[in-house]
């Protein structure tokens, strides 16, 4: 069970994904959810834990390691850990997120 007290927003927003560790082309991903900390990202191909992974999206980007990576079917759930609170490094929020529409909060369990 996941006792995580963070409250998690979850949202479905298309990111750019550049794993720092082994430079290459650029992964297309969604970003699935994010809270203080961290956030999910998912991903059609896997990333070994411990990879310094930098988001993109709009005019934001995060950096931060990957501390999970868990396949979702076809996809993969990759867990990200940023050292600076999501909500002060995101600044500015790309117009694409709109707190009454595309991002809903969901408390992990």
């Amino acid at each position: 069970m996941n006792r995580r007290e963070r409250l998690r927003f979850r949202t479905d927003i298309t990111v750019r994904v550049i794993c720092l560790d082994y430079p290459g082309t650029p992964i297309k991903g969604r970003l699935a959810d994010l809270s203080a900390h961290g956030l999910s990202l998912i991903l059609n191909r896997e990333l070994p834990s411990g990879v310094s992974i930098r988001v993109e999206w709009g005019e934001t980007a995060l950096v931060g390691e990957s501390v999970y990576c868990e396949p979702r079917g076809r996809e993969f759930l990759v867990g990200l850990k940023v050292s600076d609170p999501v909500y002060d490094a995101a600044k500015p929020v790309p117009s694409t997120i709109h707190a009454d529409q595309s991002i809903s909060p969901k408390k992990s369990e």
